[in-house]
């Protein structure tokens, strides 16, 4: 598996401070401020189960997670496994929230201000105390339940032996925040992004990277990038390099200089701004068979193999496994691996945590054969 995780390294591109203490009555002035322009007309995109419904629009600067998507999302797909690669797998390429920086309420067509009060902490950088750099992207949501705060949500996971019952904390329905828009969605779409940068800049650091573009400022600038295809970015990485960006599109700018403008967009495409990652290092975690058993009414499920590079097979893991794609309506991509045998992160452990091959549940619809 460790062969596996490096070339995951490669290909996930890493998709994937501290603060400032204050008396509780003393007035707070900001380290920087963020001028932000939200274009568009709220009535046309809204969803349509929220037509006629008030909005309640509000503007998060939100810092990105450095992380890798798993195996099964990024491999070549095994026959019956590309509808659940499409319902379980988020863009690889896609801006993953982590934390909450600062936030206001925005009104479309009128400039505002997000005031930062807080340097982000030392896990938001990346790179080593020398040089290291952290994204942030401004997104523009409708506060459902209207405390306030962009609300974060985790795809369905199971984490160890065990547990159950998938983990997930969305919430009513009703009352989940809906994004409408951001300055960075995906590193292969035009973005603007806020970076806080401190020392120096690796610029071959696989983080939200761009190649072929000028480094960011020291301390906050605003970034921007016309972005690259996924068919660039498997090439680059088949050439052991990272994508490049279109120099043309690449800009750089003080915070004096820039106003980041942001449209209000569908929501349909846009649910995953609102989804944090389950791990960062795009580990697949296995579980056995549970009582009761996976919805499997979906058509979203898949009996296949194990992910391993092609030519690489010591210690691969013999059998099938039973992957379950996020149903629709889950207010995140996930999916979910089943095992007769194996242990929490490998089928092919030698002393397994679980082993039912013996007797399988008599709903499991993959192959028993180990």
């Amino acid at each position: 598996m460790a062969t596996l995780n490096r070339t995951l390294a490669l290909v996930g591109l890493a998709l994937f401070g501290c603060g400032k203490t204050v008396g509780l009555n003393a007035p707070v002035t900001p380290l920087v401020q963020f001028q932000v322009q939200v274009t568009g007309d709220i009535a046309s995109v809204q969803r349509p189960d929220t037509v006629g419904q008030p909005t309640n629009l509000r503007v998060a600067l939100v810092w990105g997670a450095q992380w890798l998507p798993e195996p099964f999302c990024v491999l070549p797909a095994e026959p019956g496994a590309a509808a659940v690669i499409a319902a379980g797998c988020p863009d690889s390429f896609r801006f993953v929230p982590v934390r909450a920086g600062a936030e206001t309420s925005v009104e479309p067509g009128v400039p505002a201000t997000i005031d930062l009060i807080t340097l982000p902490s030392g896990d938001l950088m990346v790179g080593d105390p020398t040089a290291r750099v952290a994204y942030a992207s401004l997104i523009v949501y409708d506060d459902r339940n209207g405390n306030g705060t962009l609300d974060f949500h985790h795809p369905a996971r199971r984490r160890h032996h065990g547990d159950q019952q998938p983990v997930e904390d969305a919430g009513a329905p009703a009352t989940r925040d809906i994004v409408y828009g951001a300055s960075f969605i995906s590193m292969t779409r035009p973005d603007q992004r806020v970076a806080f940068r401190e020392g120096a800049f690796n610029d071959s650091v696989a983080f939200y990277p761009r190649v072929g573009c000028d480094p960011p400022l020291p301390s906050f600038s605003i970034l921007s990038a016309g972005g690259f295809s996924p068919a660039a970015a498997l090439l680059a990485v088949l050439q052991g390099q990272l994508p490049a960006e279109d120099p043309a599109t690449c800009g750089v700018a003080p915070l004096a200089d820039a106003v980041i403008t942001i449209p209000l967009q569908n929501p349909a495409g846009l649910t995953e701004l609102a989804c944090t990652s389950n791990d960062s290092g795009g580990t697949t975690y296995y579980g056995e068979p549970p009582d009761p058993p996976p919805d499997l009414s979906q058509p979203a499920w898949a009996c296949i193999g194990f992910p391993h590079i092609p030519g690489d097979d010591a210690g691969m893991a013999s059998g099938q496994q039973l992957v379950v794609a996020s149903a629709p309506g889950d207010p995140c991509q996930g999916a979910l691996h089943y095992t007769l045998r194996g242990c929490d992160t490998d089928p092919a452990c030698p002393k397994a945590t679980w082993d039912v091959t013996a007797t399988p549940p008599a709903w499991w619809p993959c192959s028993t054969t180990p």
